[in-house]
Formats: C-alpha cells, structure tokens, sequence
C-alpha cells in the first residue's frame, strides 16, 4: 500500500458506524496493543479554540525538550497534517504503513470503524511507537461519543469556548452540547475551562460529579504584540483578538501540569507562545490577505471583532457549507465588508454560490460570484491593488476550514 492508496481507503470508510460509541474502537485497539493505555494525554474538547489551545500546550512542551505529539482535525492542506510529533507532520511512507496495519487488524478481527475513529486509532499507535512524552489530543466532534475519548486516563481535560455547532448531532442548545463536551471529564481528574459564562453551572456540576478539580481561565488583557494574564505580559505569535483568551486556557493547562511535578520552564512558555504557528486562524499569509477558517456563529464574531480592530477596509471571499448555520453566519460577518466575493468548493455539502450572493444581497452588499476559489482571490486582489474599495483594503478569505485550505495551497 502506497501513501495514495492509504489516503483513499481512510477517506472510503463510511464518517458514522453503528452502532455509536466506541465499543469496536476498543476491540481494534486491543489488537494493536492498547497503545492509549501507555500514553499521557493533554484532552482537548470545545466549539471553538481547541486547535489554536492545543497548538500552543504542543508547543510549550515542545519547548521544554518534551517529545510531544499533537492529534488534530480536519487536516489544511495535505492528510498528513493532523498527526504531528515535536511540529513534524506524520510521513507518507508511515500514512502507508500505520494505514495497511490498522487496516489489517480490523478486517481479521471484525472491528469495523468510522473514518474519524480509524485516523484516531493511527495516530495513538504512532505516538506510542514513538515514544510521544506527552500527546495533545484534539477532541474531534463533541467529547462523550467522540472517537479520542477511548483514552482512560488524561493529565488535564480541556473545555475550550463552547458555542453552536454540529447541532445536527451534539443538540440543539449550547446547554445539550456543553453537556456533551464535558463527557471527557475524568473521575478525580483535573478540569481546566475557559471562562464559558453561559455554560459554567454545567461545566461546574459536571466535574463536581466526577470529583475533578476545576480552574476557570481568568479574562486575558490583549496588547499589541500579545496579551497580559494575571499580571504578566506574553508576546504572541497568533493573531487575532480571539487568541489571548485560548492562550489563557493554554496557560493554565500548564499550571495544572506544574502542580503535578511536571518541569516547564518559564522560558518553555515564553518561547512557544511566541513561537507557535497555527493556520488558518486569522492567519496573514501576505501583508493584505488573512485566512480564516471560522464556519460557525461563535468563530464568526470573533473573526468579525478581529477585522475590525484593524481599522481597514474589507474585501471578503466566502464560501460555506449546507450543514452549518450559514445563513447567520453571512449576515453576521457580511455588513463589515466593502465588497464580497461569494464562491464555491467541488464538495457536495457546499453551499453553491449564487445562494450566498442571494443571501448577501438582500442585505444591501456589494456581492459578485466567482465559483473559482482562485480566481475569486485574484479578482480581490485586482481590486484591493488598484484601490477601488479604499487605499488600505484587506481581504479576509472565510467561511470554511475546506476553503481556508484550499487557499492556503496557493500560497504553499
């Protein structure tokens, strides 16, 4: 099996196998070994903010001369990016391998499992075959049901900002996803969260019947070249008003692990905030073009309040999909802009183009279609040079982490 072979039979396996939970994940784990069961995990769950929180506690452990792996998802640009050790992407000769194994092994031993579950499993027989330190592992959907929860034990279980997202399958309310989220509490565990004002009784009541000890971030102070938390003063490497509040999180999974006789260094911490790189999270790739993968109500606000704590005029390019709140999303974000550009991506889910122009219109903004996702960003970028919408225009590409990827690939 070559890594193309790999890539295409992980992206055959059906997204949902039932029945839900991870009873067959266990048995195809039990097959290779239980690597899980030998690693010690930093668990990360939340709507928003838990790639851009696990990138930096990677990062800072990367620093303090700790073999680290990191488990994210979706993947930007290529497959390989979601498993990564000490920054490094997984290989395409290990995609192949580790893919023909785990396949082997739930073909033998009738352990049949969802895509998601099939790359979770992977990831942890790498890090283990590795010898991973420590492994920052993402939360994929939710957090009770989600794939990575088969671990037993964490070092710290990590509630990012929760919002409203995947409500087709977490629920209807922030109350019912909360809910879930805080599936990936440990009995007697350690709890770290992020302010979560709306959900906190939830988050509080469920470590409290878990035994598990719970730290709120406090409120991050930005600055311009970082942010200040409990008085001390961070230099940081991501952008974005949202991020000083993630860093906190961040921060305080670090004290967590401090108080346990874990060694960080100060200047571990130091370094890997201002050294940690994470795409697509108002990532500027040139000087006027920033990438942003936010695709939900919450993330959208808080691109919206980014971009305009630039002081700068706004082209946007937009594209979405079906399954999200879309409509929201477009009138939220849209009215900040001089002009936006509505596109398309060749996914069946995607929102077609002329229907977000349609939305946008209606709400009295300049809108053209371009269902070419390169040539909508050429236009803009013909238009931002030649200042027809203002002499410092920026041009914001958002919507989708799919459409964010795909950009990012121009400019790789």
């Amino acid at each position: 099996m070559n890594y193309t072979e790999a890539v295409n039979f992980i992206h055959s396996i059906p997204k949902f196998r039932r029945p839900l939970g991870n009873e067959k994940l266990a048995k195809l784990l039990d097959h290779l070994g239980n690597p899980h069961k030998k690693l010690r995990f930093i668990h990360i769950a939340g709507t928003n903010g838990k790639g851009s929180t696990s990138a930096m506690t990677a990062e800072i452990l990367i620093q303090s001369g700790y073999r680290t792996g990191l488990f994210t998802s979706p993947f930007l640009e290529i497959f390989n990016d979601r498993i990564r050790i000490d920054g490094s992407f997984i290989s395409d000769d290990d995609i192949a391998s580790y893919t023909l194994r785990v396949k082997t092994a739930m073909e033998e031993n009738d352990a049949y499992v969802s895509e998601f579950a099939f790359v979770t499993a992977m990831a942890l027989l790498y890090f283990y075959e590795r010898q991973c330190d420590f492994v920052v592992l993402e939360v994929g959907m939710g957090g009770a049901l989600d794939a990575t929860n088969i671990i037993e034990t964490s070092i710290v279980s990590v509630i990012c900002k929760i919002g409203l997202d995947h409500t087709q399958y977490l629920g209807d309310t922030i109350e019912k996803i909360a809910l879930e989220k805080c599936g990936i509490i440990r009995e007697n565990g350690i709890v770290i969260s992020h302010p979560n004002e709306t959900v906190r009784d939830i988050i509080q009541s469920r470590s409290a019947d878990k035994h598990a000890s719970l730290t709120f971030a406090e409120n991050a102070t930005i600055t311009n070249s970082g942010f200040i938390y409990k008085g001390k003063q961070y230099k940081l490497s991501l952008k974005g008003t949202y991020q000083p509040q993630n860093a906190a999180v961040a921060l305080e999974i670090i004290s967590a692990m401090r108080k346990l006789g874990i060694k960080i260094p100060e200047k571990a911490v130091t370094d890997g905030l201002s050294l940690v790189k994470w795409g697509a999270r108002f990532e500027f790739v040139t000087d006027n073009i920033i990438i942003d993968g936010a695709h939900n109500i919450d993330g959208i606000r808080a691109l919206k309040h980014s971009l305009l704590s630039l002081n700068r005029d706004i082209i946007l390019i937009t594209a979405m999909m079906e399954d999200k709140d879309y409509n929201s999303c477009i009138r939220e974000i849209a009215p900040i802009a001089k002009a936006v550009i509505a596109t398309e991506l060749d996914i069946p889910r995607c929102v077609k183009a002329e229907k977000i122009a349609a939305i946008i219109s209606s709400i009295n903004i300049s809108v053209t279609v371009n269902t070419n996702p390169e040539q909508a960003l050429y236009n803009a970028l013909h238009a931002a040079e030649s200042g027809t919408y203002g002499k410092n225009t920026v041009i914001c590409v958002c919507g989708s982490l799919f459409l964010a990827g795909e950009t990012r690939k121009f400019f790789s």
